[in-house]
């Protein structure tokens, strides 16, 4: 089948809307399936519509200490709880808080001038306390569910990546042996998730998510990090939505055989919520460039055409966020998206 097909039936996965998905994929007969989206499809199904809706929380978590155990299950059902609609954030989020209240207490973390509720301080107390177990830990938000990524192994070396900008040194961490890849992979069965991610240091690489030596690692990820490392430090108060846009833009105007397939999956996701930060950037990606391809959309398959229009997009966006940059040149403009 083609994978846009897939990919559309995946989608609404990424909107917190995971009973849509599983209708969708459902709806998919399996004569139209490869092998691994028969896969992927079938133990989200499982996992997600079957009866026991604790049956995979404790997968992959045998050995591991029991604090440690506790709380990547909290998160496992926050995550389910949110995505398969039984409850609003709100509710989820005071059950994850009770969860890791009941985790900490058990494993004798301080817990000095922790307030019942206050999640955020849960959150940064159980990252401590999962990093004291030798384990690197990504927390945080990745819009709209809060994020827990627990991984055991990291290399680090420089590299020079090309941008449109120009060639630029990042220091880049290799991610490995993980035990949670985060909630997008929690709800696709591991098929999908987050691949990696920029910091002030330089950029950090999930190593199951690629072959390092194929163009979407080079383009869709080394790439697309280097532009957020590069504009973190330029417009360091720029908006998620405005660093996704300008690094998508940057995608297409470097990419050559993944080029189609790019498009297809900006084209797919789109979505005007900037509470979908990856979606909204989409949306604006989509809608500026056919713009800028005199809403031929058959122009979007000419690879100079769409090279062209990416480029002269970054630009437009570059001088639009400098426009608002005081005498002292530093920009307090948020955002250059409506």
């Amino acid at each position: 089948m083609p994978p846009t097909e897939f990919r559309h039936a995946l989608a609404p996965v990424f909107e917190a809307d995971l009973p849509a998905a599983l209708r969708r994929l459902g709806a998919l007969p399996d004569s139209a399936l490869d092998e691994t989206q028969r896969g992927v499809r079938d133990r989200m199904l499982t996992r997600f519509a079957g009866t026991d809706a604790d049956a995979d929380l404790g997968l992959g978590l045998e050995g591991l200490p029991r604090e440690v155990a506790a709380i990547v299950r909290a998160y496992r059902r926050y995550w389910s709880a949110v995505l398969m609609r039984r409850a609003t954030m709100e509710q989820a989020e005071a059950r994850l808080s009770v969860a890791l209240g009941d985790a900490l207490a058990a494993s004798g973390a301080p817990s000095i001038g922790l307030q019942p509720r206050d999640l955020d301080a849960q959150a940064d107390t159980a990252k401590a306390l999962l990093e004291s177990h030798a384990l690197h830990v990504l927390g945080g938000v990745t819009a709209p569910l809060r994020e827990l990524m627990l991984w055991r192994t990291r290399q680090s070396k420089l590299q020079t990546i090309a941008l449109p900008g120009g060639a630029v040194e990042v220091n880049v961490a290799l991610l490995d042996d993980f035990i949670s890849l985060g909630w997008a992979a929690w709800a696709t069965c591991d098929h999908r998730h987050t691949g990696g991610w920029a910091v002030t240091e330089g950029i950090m690489v999930v190593r199951p998510a690629w072959q390092l030596d194929s163009e979407d690692y080079r383009i869709s990820l080394l790439a697309h990090e280097a532009q957020h490392f590069c504009d973190l430090r330029r417009y360091p108060k720029l908006a998620s939505a405005d660093l996704e846009f300008r690094a998508k833009l940057v995608e297409l105007a470097l990419a050559d055989e993944s080029r189609h397939r790019l498009w297809a999956r900006f084209v797919a996701e789109a979505r005007r919520d900037r509470g979908l930060p990856h979606n909204h950037a989409s949306y604006w990606l989509v809608e500026r460039l056919r713009q800028r391809l005199g809403g031929d959309e058959k122009r979007a398959g000419e690879a100079s055409a769409l090279r062209r229009a990416a480029l002269a997009e970054l630009a437009a966006h570059s001088a639009a966020l400098d426009a608002g940059a005081d005498a002292s040149g530093t920009n307090p403009v948020h955002t250059a998206l409506p």
